[in-house]
């Protein structure tokens, strides 16, 4: 568990500070414009985070779903800065919206809160998860898409996977040859709207030879849907929707590390918000045995072990069909804070060392 999340919900702010921590901070950060911005309810993360932030005269607060993720160390931290950014971009599309208010990005891995603004009288609770895609572009607005694409999206059930998914990878897409490989994601939200607003919070890491900053990112989101006690799906729209920013970062760039030697081939490659890691020929049964096995080594020579840095979501392997044995194994560890990975110059794994640059 968080320590940092559990000391906060435990905060009781004493009465009027809301309303002062708001004036005080509003009025040190710079005028933008924006489109809207829904109301979202104030929690003691809120209010802790807001406390320390106004300590160091900072201009931003990171939102409170990002402080319950990574801790108000994170925010307050050099690091912190470097990977947080202010987005605040909306996508009007048509009788829905889709709004980035803030991320967290190196050039591997973003986190992003994301607002998706339901039609007039849409149910506001219920709601089953999006799927999300990501394409490396800039070059499509909504109406544009739209138009090129509503007659094959009117033959879509937006409710099934298996109807939607096909045309996703398919030549009649096309955002399809530009989507971006991925190693991963994650996100959650309650299912229930505030004021029209659904709030997600979501995570994708990039896949090998991709940097999330190069290139403006478009986030396709399918519709929402909603299901009834006798599994009747009823989805919030009948069509996608997108919107597109410039990811922004100004700190430490990954460093990934290769070996291979006589049928063992290790890969790795470090964030700030992650270790990805991929092991051929070392005879683990289990991903998990991988992580268990593999320390960071710091630039004074001493090792973390990587299974108490953070967690994995889940990994593969690919098994050899004669044996039943595990050929090769790969996962991804979200560290618990944020990690500069300039503090390190090797990983252990097993007997191997592989150098990180």
């Amino acid at each position: 568990m968080n320590p940092y999340h559990d000391a906060m919900e435990r905060c009781a702010p004493d009465q009027g500070l809301r309303e002062r921590l708001k004036e005080r901070v509003l009025s040190s950060r710079p005028e933008r414009a924006r489109v809207y911005r829904p109301r979202r309810k104030k929690t003691a993360v809120l209010l802790l985070a807001a406390v320390l932030l106004l300590a160091t005269s900072a201009t931003t607060i990171w939102d409170p779903l990002f402080v319950r993720r990574f801790g108000p160390n994170a925010a307050l931290s050099a690091l912190g800065g470097a990977v947080f950014q202010e987005v605040d971009v909306t996508s009007v599309c048509d009788d829905v919206s889709l709004t980035v208010t803030q991320a967290l990005c190196s050039d591997k891995t973003i986190h992003y809160i994301l607002e998706y603004r339901l039609p007039e009288g849409a149910p506001q609770e219920g709601y089953h998860f999006p799927d999300l895609y990501y394409y490396g572009t800039g070059n499509y607005t909504w109406e544009e898409l739209r138009d090129k694409c509503q007659d094959d999206w009117s033959g879509l059930d937006w409710t099934t996977l298996t109807s939607y998914a096909d045309y996703m990878q398919s030549e009649d897409n096309p955002l399809q040859p530009l989507r971006l490989k991925r190693d991963g994601g994650s996100g959650s939200f309650s299912g229930e709207a505030e004021e029209g607003v659904l709030t997600f919070c979501f995570s994708v890491d990039a896949g090998q030879g991709v940097d999330l900053t190069r290139q403006p990112l478009t986030i396709l989101v399918t519709p929402p849907y909603t299901q009834t006690e006798a599994g009747v799906r009823t989805a919030v729209t009948d069509h996608p929707a997108i919107v597109t920013f410039q990811p922004a970062y100004d700190g430490p760039q990954a460093l990934s590390g290769v070996f291979e030697e006589a049928g063992v081939k290790i890969n790795a490659t470090l964030s700030p918000f992650s270790l990805a890691l991929e092991a051929r020929g070392m005879d683990y049964a289990v991903y998990e045995d991988m992580v268990k096995d593999t320390r960071l080594v710091t630039r004074d020579g001493q090792e973390k072990a990587v299974s108490l840095m953070g967690f994995t979501s889940g990994g593969s392997g690919i098994v050899d069909t004669d044996s039943g044995e595990a050929e090769e194994v790969s996962t991804t560890v979200h560290f618990i804070g944020l990690t500069d990975p300039e503090e390190f110059t090797a990983i252990r794994m097993g007997d191997y060392e592989i150098s990180l640059n």
